[in-house]
């Protein structure tokens, strides 16, 4: 039987996963597709600028509507942030699974970015 953090490092194994500081750069250069992850209690604190909220438990059953909605490429890379980096790397095998060709997970997540002391927003976006 494999722990749930077994599960993170074989997801790690498959899916890219890129630094605060590179997501940093990659968002004051160009309009990126950003996900935030997190349940309802964790988004009360705020988000990373920029990103669309649809909870983990959700992701499956809303994304192909989602990137519908907001005419996101499935082929272009969509950043998946969560409050540590784990969700986010799980959630980005998933999106594989289901045929998205570029998910990345944010390392260290919401966490890394308040640490850094990026800018957040309660102004959340979701669908």
């Amino acid at each position: 039987m494999k722990t749930s953090q077994q599960l993170v490092l074989s997801a790690l194994k498959v899916i890219e996963e890129i630094s605060i500081s590179e997501l940093t750069n990659l968002k004051s250069q160009t309009k990126i597709n950003l996900l935030d992850i997190r349940e309802a209690n964790e988004v009360s604190d705020g988000v990373i600028p920029g990103s669309i909220w649809i909870s983990r438990g959700l992701l499956e059953f809303q994304i192909l509507s989602l990137i519908d909605q907001l005419n996101w490429n499935p082929g272009e890379p969509i950043y998946i942030c969560c409050r540590s980096g784990n969700r986010s790397a799980l959630a980005g095998l998933s999106l594989l699974d289901m045929g998205f060709k570029n998910p990345i997970s944010v390392a260290g997540g919401f966490n890394a970015w308040l640490e850094a002391g990026y800018p957040v927003t309660t102004d959340v976006l979701h669908f």
